[in-house]
């Protein structure tokens, strides 16, 4: 059964310009420190296969919604962006993993800087051109990294699975939408739910969500985990605009680092670009992100209520516009604007598998900015598990 307390793809799912890509917001240098070669480059490798579990999915559920692929961008300006992203390639390169093209400006100013053993992992090209790849006029933005992306429409996706889902394991699954679960009690072996008035037995229970919200978790035979999972996990709002183009154009995904060392606290911010219908026939809808608002308490948040900050708006046409898309003038009104709730755990890797306190309860949680195909790696990682089968560690298991 599955529980949900709105809308099918509804929640951040639904309010993001469906950027399907495979990275981690945190790099992959750092996690090999923190975990290991192994564990990290295993988790990394992963994360890129699921593009063949996401056309396993929608080949087999007959989705319609439109999943474009292209050559996405990231642009970034400083010594320390090449010196973390070449690292990240030379360890891609040495796990047997796809590698990123990288390319540089030949008159950025730390070539000299860059050491001889990644000279292979780099191409020097005319500045002009590294800008044209970025689509940007920012004379900062000296190199770029180029990597496989995609688009998609997420509700509509997540909304034509469940469909299939429902029409194909009738006598097995049921989806019941408008109900918060209220309380989760769990035992030895099983588990009580209680949501929108109704009770539902379970011998497993599977949280799906960016991060526990306003639920009570109860659990009888081991440690509180309530509270150890509110430390865990922290929100953050993430905002978006758009606007529609009457002309179409190739999609196109790009993002571009803000802070002078990686891992500042100044949010990256992106553009996704894909086919939209309008009335003449076929334009283009473009997307804008990056602000973000950290939450004290993830239970603050509700979306019918929330509305943008005063000066957002403003701070994207003078702040972010430019990057991003410089051909479009300030003060132009935008078609969309909109906002959702990330999930992001503290050590930015998502959560997949059995709580250690008790085993009943599962995670397949935190979206850490970038949920579209990690969520989709978590469901088959999370259905395998629940078969039973002997399944390796990794570094998505939820920590003691």
């Amino acid at each position: 059964m599955l529980l949900e307390r709105g809308q099918i793809g509804h929640g951040a799912t639904g309010h993001n310009a469906g950027q399907l890509t495979t990275y981690f917001e945190r790099p992959l240098c750092n996690l090999v420190d923190t975990f290991g070669f192994e564990p990290a480059i295993a988790a990394q490798r992963a994360i890129d296969n699921t593009w063949s579990l996401l056309d396993t999915m929608v080949a087999e559920s007959g989705a319609t919604a439109t999943i474009d692929r292209f050559v996405g961008h990231m642009g970034m300006f400083t010594l320390d962006h090449l010196m973390v992203h070449l690292r990240n390639n030379s360890l891609r390169r040495d796990g047997g993993l796809f590698v990123p093209e990288c390319i540089i400006a030949d008159d950025a100013p730390f070539i000299d800087q860059l050491p001889e053993e990644y000279a292979d992992l780099f191409s020097l090209v005319p500045a002009e051109h590294v800008r044209a790849v970025l689509g940007t006029s920012d004379p900062r933005y000296c190199a770029a990294l180029s990597d496989r992306k995609g688009c998609a429409n997420g509700a509509l996706l997540s909304q034509e699975v469940v469909e299939h889902l429902c029409r194909s394991f009738g006598e097995r699954f049921r989806v019941v939408d408008h109900t918060a679960v209220e309380r989760i009690v769990l035992g030895a072996g099983t588990a009580t739910i209680d949501a929108g008035g109704h009770r539902v037995i379970a011998a497993r229970v599977v949280m799906c969500t960016n991060g526990f919200v306003d639920h009570v978790i109860e659990n009888r035979v081991g440690d509180d985990i309530e509270a150890k999972m509110h430390h865990r996990v922290d929100g953050d709002v993430g905002y978006m605009v758009a606007f529609v183009e009457p002309t179409s154009s190739e999609p196109r995904g790009v993002s571009f680092i803000r802070n002078e060392v990686i891992g500042g606290e100044t949010p990256y911010v992106y553009l996704t670009s894909r086919p939209h219908e309008v009335p003449e026939g076929i334009g283009t809808l473009v997307c804008i992100g990056g602000p973000e608002e950290q939450l004290d308490d993830l239970r603050t948040y509700a979306a019918a209520d929330w509305e943008f900050p005063d000066g957002l708006i403003e701070e994207i046409d003078a702040d972010v516009l430019p990057i991003v898309y410089p051909g479009r003038p300030a003060g132009l009104e935008y078609e969309y604007m909109w906002h959702g709730l990330m999930g992001y755990t503290r050590s930015r890797v998502r959560l997949i598998g059995f709580e250690p306190a008790n085993p009943v309860l599962m995670y397949n949680l935190g979206c850490n900015g970038v949920g579209f195909l990690p969520s989709i790696f978590g469901g088959y990682r999370i259905a395998r598990l629940i078969r039973g089968e002997d399944m390796e560690p990794m570094i998505f298991d939820p920590p003691e």
